[in-house]
């Protein structure tokens, strides 16, 4: 009785500790951080993409981690830890593209062409990463929720289109809005107001 007592907390135990947002999960492997690029700001960026379908192309995205402690900005010690996604640098249109190109010298742009990948923490500093999921904690709990951030990533991207359908701004804009400006610049006023013209 005992044992089975002490099984039934751990489950317990297990499914508090890799929940983020509203989904839970009781499986978290600590090797799979290995499958993540961690950036000099903490940013956590999965080294793989999964795609989705715009109207004129097929857009690759990243998954990505991001902790930003707001004690750098208020008086306070609430840490925000973000899931998101990114597109990959060739996803971009054009535009966007020579926008990140832009900062660096004409031998570095040419290096980056050839190695994208690393450009994809420039990608979410410029804004072109979409915030899905956040959970406000305290310091103590960061390392715990980034685990179960980790831990829940699968169901966040396997549930993607309906993450994206979500309203993401007070004009009615949806994330797959955002990726359209992005990746195949699609003005954003003009999608909110063909929507509510609908």
């Amino acid at each position: 009785m005992y044992n089975k007592n002490v099984s039934k907390l751990r489950n317990e135990v297990n499914k508090m500790k890799y929940e983020f947002d509203g989904i839970s999960t009781e499986q978290f492997n600590e090797q799979d951080k290995e499958l993540f690029t961690e950036y000099y700001d903490g940013t956590l960026i999965e080294k793989d993409n999964f795609t989705v379908e715009l109207d004129s192309k097929e857009v690759k995205l990243h998954l990505y981690i991001e902790h930003i402690d707001m004690s750098e900005y208020e008086d306070t010690d609430d840490q925000i830890i973000s899931i998101g996604v990114v597109p990959a640098f060739e996803s971009l249109s054009e535009k966007h593209q020579q926008d990140i190109l832009g900062q660096f010298t004409e031998d570095d742009q040419e290096y980056f062409k050839n190695h994208t990948d690393e450009l994809l923490q420039d990608s979410i500093s410029y804004g072109f990463g979409i915030t899905l999921r956040s959970e406000t904690v305290k310091e103590d709990d960061v390392e715990n929720k980034i685990n179960s951030a980790i831990a829940v990533r699968h169901s966040v991207s396997g549930l993607i289109g309906f993450e994206l359908d979500r309203y993401v701004n007070r004009i009615g804009n949806t994330g797959w809005d955002f990726l359209a400006d992005y990746c195949e610049d699609q003005d954003l006023i003009k999608s909110a107001m063909a929507r509510f013209k609908k």
